[in-house]
Parts: structure tokens; C-alpha cells; sequence
């Protein structure tokens, strides 16, 4: 089921998503590109030798000839000749106006996103030097190649933490404070020169002589670098691996002061309200309706068996009708059962849906479901209830007496 939920999810995020990733994503190459390949015509007349050098420096690497066609007479080619290649990495202005003796040369640069590992260093003032006393995760804002101001508040992990002895010591040798420096790390995404399209026209000029021959050399590099990894979107995230979105920068640094025990983080005054938009933090709320839910499945799955007891000493008695006892019976598993599995699905719920790793709120986007839940579950004990109430009643006008007073 979690399974199915995840995939569900990445769909729907991947349809809302598709918009912004067609600004954000490069062309594709065309089919004719060829990375590390460089083809070159040369012309020569007739009764000429033609010279074709052995390597040749063009893009800033040096290109080894592997390859040449034989001569062909030039009006027996197209009149517009072009050849598209693909170059990997940046390149400086030196380089880029190198590009000489490869006819008409047109350089298009792809912008790719790539991501990089990012550090963010923390420093706070502490009494002790408990490294649990640190959240374990806060949020930045660090670069993204998907959004169209090019950052992003993100959730990096502490990695690191040093300590430094701060304000003396007391009396008996303590120190008084500490400062701790913390390291947070995690992946942020930019965009980048990722290669180059590289187009080369060659063009046969109307009333040149029939008698100029051409022939295509080709050329390959071993210096070429290795292409960039590129991400077509940042990878999808799931439960607590984004951004607290639907909280103010107050209430995420009061998330980050808490200490993870809930009842200490209320005392502290350090649980934000939250909303119907917070995703990335679990609800207190939602933990009280969740543990009512259990509660009420709890005595329901008590009284279950006390019931299937009563119920079997009256059918040993004899003091029912068979055919009304056994629809008494079947009735009373049916709703028990549900109020039991009522119960159950409301603490599954909250514990699939909330995120426990970034802090407690009072309520989150979740809160409304675990509440609609626990409703169901009320309703069908409501309804045992008052149907266990009409077979009491009935019990006391068809049991035999001398069971009453027994």
C-alpha cells in the first residue's frame, strides 16, 4: 500500500511539475551530433596533391585524422553542407574564437543542471555540549536550477559539530557556556555550460570551376572531458526531504530549538501552530485524535471477546431462540470488527502521513484526515454501543429466570 502510494504521488508531482521544467531544460541534441568526432573538408583542384595535416587543434583539444573519403567533384554535393557536433564542458574566450579554417562555424552553449554538494556552517551558543541538543536538520536556502529566482530553501543534515569553551568556568571547574559550530550538508542544483552545439556550414559558391574536388576527413579526441551528469528536475522528494513550506522563518527556528520530547517542547513554548499546508513536520494534534482512535478500538477489541463469552453461555443455556441468536451474534463481530479496524486505520494514518524527523506542530496537512478518521471510528462505537444497549434489553425479557438469579 505505501508502495502504491509513493508511485501515486511521484505521478502526480511529476504532472504539476511539467510546466516548470519545460523553461528549465536544454534542448536535445540532434540526431547527427557526434561527441569527440570532428569532420573537415578540404578542396584541392584537379592535378593538385591535397594536404591533410595528420592532427589538428580546433575547440581547444587536438584532433588525430582517422579517417578520409575519397575525392569527389564539388557540384556533385548538396550546395549547403553541414555538420553538427557536440563539445563537451566550458570553454574560455581564447577558445571560443579559435574557431578558424572550419567553414561557417556556429556555437550554440547548453545550459544543463547539475548538482553539487553545499555546506552551510552554524554557530550557536549552548550551556552544554550535548551534540542531541543540535537539530539534526534545519533549512537553508541554497541554489536550484528550477525555480526562476535560482535558489531554494532546502533541508540540509548536520554532519559536523565542534565545541569551544566560552565564558570561564565555575567553581568547581565547569564551564559556564559553550559555542558550537555545526555543519549542515546537502545537495543544491545549478545550471551550467553542460557542452556546446557545434554547427559547420560548408557552402559551394554558384560559378565555381567544375573540376574542384573535396574529401571529408575525420578526426577524434581523446581530450575530450566526460559529459556532466545532468538532472532533468531535481529528484522527487518525499515525506520531511523538502522544505517546511507552509511555515514562517519564525516558526522553522523554533522547530529547531525543539529538543524532541513533545512534552518539554510544549513547556518551552517552542511548538509553532502550524496550518493545513505544512507537509515536513508531524502534529500534535494528530498524535491526541490518533491515540483516542487506539483507545476506543482498545476497549472495543476487549469487550469483543467479553461479548463472544456472554454469548456462548446463553447458547449452552438455552435461553434464546438458535436463529436469533446467531444474528445477534454475526451483527455484533460485524460493527465490533469495523470500530476495531476504524481505530487502526486512523493511527496507520498519521504515522504513514507525518514526517517526524524536522520538528512538531499543532497541526499540518494531514490533521483534517486523521480528525475525519477518528470521527468514523466514534460513529460506529456510537452505533455498537446503542445496539449492545437494545440486546441487554432483550436479554432481560427472554433469559430464563433461574439464570437471572443465578
Amino acid at each position: 500500500m505505501k508502495k502504491r502510494l509513493s508511485i501515486f504521488l511521484l505521478m502526480a508531482l511529476a504532472i504539476i511539475m511539467a510546466a516548470p521544467m519545460a523553461v528549465f531544460a536544454a534542448a536535445p541534441p540532434p540526431e547527427a551530433a557526434i561527441g569527440g568526432t570532428l569532420s573537415v573538408e578540404y578542396r584541392f583542384n584537379a592535378g593538385q596533391t591535397p594536404n591533410i595535416p595528420d592532427t589538428i587543434v580546433q575547440f581547444g583539444f587536438t584532433y588525430h585524422l582517422v579517417s578520409q573519403s575519397d575525392p569527389v567533384l564539388i557540384d556533385t554535393l548538396p550546395a549547403e553542407r553541414t555538420y553538427t557536433y557536440r563539445i563537451e564542458g566550458a570553454m574560455t574566450d581564447e577558445e571560443l574564437k579559435s574557431f578558424v579554417g572550419l567553414g561557417e562555424v556556429k556555437m550554440t552553449p547548453i545550459e544543463v543542471a547539475t548538482e553539487n554538494q553545499v555546506d552551510k556552517q552554524v554557530t550557536m551558543r549552548m550551556p552544554t555540549n550535548d551534540v542531541e541538543e543540535i537539530p539534526l536538520f534545519r533549512e537553508f536556502e541554497v541554489k536550484s536550477a528550477f525555480t526562476g529566482t535560482g535558489t531554494a530553501m532546502k533541508m540540509l543534515e548536520r554532519t559536523g559539530v565542534t565545541f569551544e569553551v566560552i565564558d570561564g568556568y565555575d567553581e568547581w571547574g565547569l564551564p559556564l557556556g559553550y559555542r558550537a559550530t555545526v555543519v549542515y550538508r546537502g545537495i543544491e542544483s545549478e545550471e551550467v555550460v553542460g557542452y556546446y552545439m557545434v554547427e559547420m556550414t560548408y557552402t559551394t559558391e554558384e560559378g565555381e570551376e567544375t573540376d574542384v574536388y573535396v574529401i571529408v576527413a575525420e578526426y577524434q579526441t581523446d581530450e575530450m572531458p566526460p559529459p556532466i551528469d545532468i538532472i532533468d528536475n531535481e529528484t522527487p522528494l518525499g515525506p520531511g526531504e523538502g522544505p517546511t513550506s507552509g511555515l514562517t522563518p519564525g516558526d522553522v527556528d523554533r522547530l529547531s530549538l525543539q529538543t524532541g520530547n513533545p512534552f518539554i517542547d510544549l513547556l518551552n513554548g517552542n511548538v509553532p501552530l502550524g496550518g493545513f499546508g505544512v507537509t515536513n513536520a508531524w502534529s500534535f494534534a494528530s498524535l491526541i485524535l490518533a491515540a483516542v482512535a487506539v483507545a476506543t478500538a482498545g476497549v472495543f477489541a476487549i469487550g469483543f471477546l467479553t461479548r463472544t463469552k456472554r454469548v456462548k453461555t446463553l447458547q449452552a443455556l438455552g435461553s434464546y431462540d438458535e436463529e436469533r441468536l446467531v444474528v445477534m451474534k454475526k451483527r455484533g463481530q460485524i460493527l465490533r470488527t469495523l470500530t476495531i479496524i476504524g481505530g487502526a486505520i486512523t493511527l496507520v494514518t498519521w504515522l504513514y502521513l507525518d514526517v517526524f524527523d524536522f520538528g512538531m506542530v499543532w497541526i499540518n496537512a494531514f490533521t483534517p484526515l486523521v480528525c475525519g478518521l477518528l470521527g468514523v471510528t466514534i460513529l460506529l462505537s456510537a452505533v455498537t454501543n446503542a445496539r449492545n444497549k437494545k440486546v441487554l434489553s432483550d436479554d432481560e425479557d427472554t433469559v430464563d429466570p433461574g439464570y437471572a438469579t443465578a
